[in-house]
């Protein structure tokens, strides 16, 4: 049985989603203290998820910082946010990591019958239209159609839309992708998964960028 690592558990809303998704996805939950070794902890106990506990926003960075070469999502909770997942919200930019969204999504859609919400970026170029095709297929072999809302901001700032966006749809999980590399804004004022969890009134699911997808394509 593959297992959801919560850290920080002492925040009320860690363990209800833990547990909501442990039951629908048949997983195990097992605490972990700190994020020290964490990779080695993964594979050890062949973990699929991970749930962080947030006391207050100036502990976001510390775990962005440690989770960053991570292989699989994770989940950031605030205190009192829901356990309930009734909506996807899944905004999509130019980048072609984002494609990998689409299964996370697809197996949230299914385990909890929850529609998926396409945000789509006001771009000039097609790299986008092109991701959402493709997630759109992928979706398809399952029967899943989600809705498509045309966005204002462009792929930079598609995410940050949408997180600010969610609270028009019910109970939803927001899925973004990392920053592939820090740059000096990032370093400076920080990346922007970080302002999207700041500012968010639900839980985001976080998906580090693989660079098997991307150094040979962009």
């Amino acid at each position: 049985m593959r297992a959801i690592i919560t850290i920080n558990d002492n925040i009320n809303s860690v363990n209800p989603i833990a547990e909501s998704i442990a039951q629908k996805m048949n997983f195990c939950i097992v605490k972990a203290n700190d994020t020290e070794n964490i990779n080695t902890f993964i594979d050890e106990i062949d973990a699929a998820l991970i749930i962080v506990g947030l006391d207050n926003n100036s502990q976001i960075q510390k775990y962005l910082n440690s989770l960053r070469e991570v292989r699989i999502p994770y989940i950031f909770v605030k205190t009192g946010q829901q356990a309930a997942i009734n909506t996807i919200v899944l905004p999509i930019t130019n980048l072609l990591e984002d494609r990998e969204k689409g299964q996370f999504a697809q197996s949230f859609s299914r385990h909890y019958n929850a529609p998926i919400v396409i945000y789509k970026p006001n771009d000039y170029g097609t790299k986008a239209e092109a991701n959402i095709a493709a997630i759109e297929s992928l979706l398809e072999k399952v029967d899943i159609k989600p809705s498509i809302i045309q966005g204002k901001k462009d792929s930079l700032k598609i995410e940050y839309e949408a997180t600010l966006q969610a609270e028009k749809h019910d109970n939803p999980l927001i899925i973004i992708s990392a920053s592939r590399d820090y740059g000096l804004d990032d370093i400076l004022f920080g990346p922007k998964e970080r302002k999207n969890i700041k500012q968010s009134k639900y839980p985001i699911m976080l998906i580090n960028p693989r660079g098997d997808l991307y150094s040979l394509c962009d």
